[in-house]
């Protein structure tokens, strides 16, 4: 059985689905997350030989290893590669946007892991690979996805609901779609959130525009972002207990967190904060009278 993973990709969804088919009986261990730009390997390590009798086996998944794209002087290599020549019974997975194959630790490692390469694949194509059996035309499917945005888990989730909806004709046409789906609010802000810390000014917005034409006002559109980024950011603090767990202490439902713990996976806590204050301070102006609602926050994305 392997225990040593090595996921590549920047697809939430998608590196979320690999991580589930690794532990599909996600109850008959404990699941431990560690972000490498705030943790050690020495940390990763300690945790995967440290053993107890009475609790089950450990999944430990290290996010954003640096060490797998940059020269680190002081990485500690032998120690690495004595565990990974003698692993423990606990598994340890690896999840990075990209490794640089021309590195020495890379070259010396690779051969240890089962390596999975999340290839990334366009929302159009997601859909028509999730049909599975049933008929939805190219036009049905551009509506779908104007509908519901493209988030990778609103898009399988919607789709799950359309073919429970037309599971006897098997086809799903734009009426099923008007009838089923609903734009989802929360997913589009988790989109903008990932729009703003990518800097992409256009798809941030054509996301802002959604809000507005939809009645929602600015300040309404700056508390939704702010209050996603908090969850974000406070699921990657509490990031070690299980998605119910966190759910339960920051009182709010399940998916959410789901949601907010794959966009954890790609942004440090400080990039979070640092938007929270960016955020803050359009607020501030708006309500000073300091600039306009409108022209605040598109100077903002302006200025990004």
């Amino acid at each position: 059985m392997n225990k040593l993973f090595l996921i590549e990709g920047n697809n939430e969804f998608l590196i979320q689905k690999e991580i589930n088919e690794i532990i599909p009986n996600k109850e008959e261990v404990e699941i431990i997350t560690f972000d490498l730009e705030e943790s050690t390997i020495n940390d990763v390590i300690e945790t995967l030989d440290t053993f107890d009798m009475f609790l089950k086996q450990k999944v430990v998944i290290a996010t954003n290893p640096p060490f797998f794209n940059n020269v680190d002087e002081t990485f500690p290599i032998a120690k690495f590669l004595k565990y990974l020549q003698n692993p423990s019974d606990n598994v340890l997975i690896f999840v990075t946007e990209k490794i640089n194959r021309r590195l020495k630790l890379v070259k010396d490692t690779l051969s240890y892991f089962k390596y999975i390469e999340i290839k990334e694949i366009n929302p159009v194509s997601f859909v028509k690979e999730h049909i599975n059996g049933y008929k939805m035309d190219n036009l049905a499917i551009s509506f779908f996805l104007n509908q519901v945005g493209n988030n990778y888990h609103a898009i399988f989730q919607e789709l799950e609901k359309l073919k429970s909806y037309t599971f006897d004709t098997k086809e799903i046409t734009k009426q099923d779609i008007e009838i089923i789906c609903k734009k989802n609010i929360e997913n589009s802000v988790f989109d903008l959130v990932d729009a703003i810390l990518k800097k992409e000014k256009e798809k941030t917005i054509e996301l802002y525009n959604f809000f507005i034409n939809n009645g929602t006002e600015v300040f309404q559109i700056l508390i939704l972002l702010s209050n996603q980024i908090r969850l974000i950011y406070n699921v990657k603090v509490l990031s070690h207990l299980r998605d119910s767990e966190i759910a339960s202490i920051l009182e709010v439902k399940e998916y959410p967190v789901k949601l907010a713990r794959g966009k954890g996976l790609r942004y440090s806590k400080s990039e979070l904060l640092n938007l929270l204050y960016h955020l803050g301070c359009i607020d501030e102006d708006i309500k000073s009278g300091k600039i306009l609602p409108n022209i605040s926050f598109l100077s903002f994305v302006l200025q990004m």
